[in-house]
């Protein structure tokens, strides 16, 4: 492993742990979860992806111009989101978003946020067998975003990691990096505890 990957592991360690609690997510590594319980975490991850995504996918066009590698390739998953909330007969468009997110203004603060999306779909791909037994939603129905469906995130997330250390080798770019997927992963936790804390 190397050093920026290590220290943004290390940065985030305690946050993470706590997120692997969230009453709204627990349930998805839950054999008795409902379609109910897994609408209501698709909903608060759609919240939490969809505005990253969408600044991640403003500066695409511009890291494309410089000859950077984009880091708004990720539209796909949420693409994939929408699809599987439609199946269950919510529309995307109609729902809220986290917001107090920190800027995505510098490479480090976009390859952190990159970082922290696509290291939650390894932990999708790990939850699709639960879901898939207990509800019957899989890569082609419901399931979408969670098998990352038609989507090569193994060779995304080789790519992403040689660009972490490559990119970041810098202390400072390291260290503004590593701050900001902490901003992120907070972030998440407020929208998280938010929606849990709302009136049925």
């Amino acid at each position: 492993m190397g050093p920026v990957r290590q220290a943004l592991r290390e940065a985030t360690r305690d946050i993470h742990e706590r997120l692997d609690r969230a009453a709204v997510l627990r349930p998805l590594t839950s054999p008795t979860i409902t379609v109910d319980e897994y609408r209501d975490a698709l909903i608060a991850l759609h919240g939490f992806n969809a505005p990253i995504e969408r600044a991640l996918g403003e500066r695409a066009l511009g890291e494309r111009a410089l000859g950077e590698g984009a880091l708004g390739e990720g539209a796909e998953r949420l693409d994939l989101l929408r699809a599987d909330l439609a199946d269950l007969g919510v529309d995307a468009d109609s729902l809220p978003v986290a917001g107090a997110l920190p800027a995505l203004d510098g490479v480090p603060a976009r390859l952190a946020a990159r970082y922290v999306l696509d290291g939650s779909a390894h932990g999708g791909r790990a939850m699709l067998p639960n879901v898939t037994r207990a509800l019957g939603f899989d890569a082609t129905h419901g399931a979408r975003f969670l098998a990352s469906a038609g989507i090569d995130m193994a060779g995304r997330w080789k790519a992403l990691l040689a660009r972490l250390e490559s990119d970041l080798e810098a202390p400072e770019s390291a260290q503004a990096a590593c701050a900001t997927a902490v901003a992120l992963f907070a972030a998440l936790e407020v929208w998280l505890d938010g929606l849990v804390a709302k009136p049925a």
